[in-house]
């Protein structure tokens, strides 16, 4: 099939799918007629690469996955699984940290506007009354 048909099938663009195999993600296609004759297996595995960007893993991260035979490596997925889900607990809980500052300002700043105080002047210290 050509490569319009793997884009329409996998929502990956010409241009991306020829990156793919650039990078050697892909097994080297066959030409016919000076056309790319993809199979089911590339649109396979184009799916496989698509699904794993969605899931924040990269395309260098991704070619480490696979065998010297172009297999996949399923060891060093679980691995990289297992790896993506720990950056993903930590960015949950700097986001954590994040919220909760936000929420803390948002207090002060709901407490200010209930006091009625004057004017704001912007210091380290967080709201000060007029100047």
């Amino acid at each position: 099939m050509r490569i319009s048909e793997v884009s329409r099938l996998t929502g990956a663009s010409a241009k991306a799918i020829r990156l793919y195999e650039a990078r050697g993600l892909l097994p080297p296609v066959p030409r016919v007629n000076r056309y790319r004759d993809y199979s089911e297996q590339d649109v396979a595995w184009v799916q496989l690469i698509r699904q794993a960007l969605a899931l924040g893993i990269t395309l260098a991260a991704i070619s480490r996955l696979q065998a010297s035979d172009g297999r996949l490596d399923w060891p060093a997925v679980l691995a990289l699984l297992d790896q993506q889900r720990k950056h993903i607990a930590g960015e949950r809980a700097r986001l954590e940290q994040v919220d909760l500052a936000l929420q803390q300002v948002s207090d002060e700043l709901r407490q200010w506007l209930r006091s009625g105080s004057g004017d704001c002047v912007v210091a380290a210290s967080g709201c000060a009354t007029g100047v």
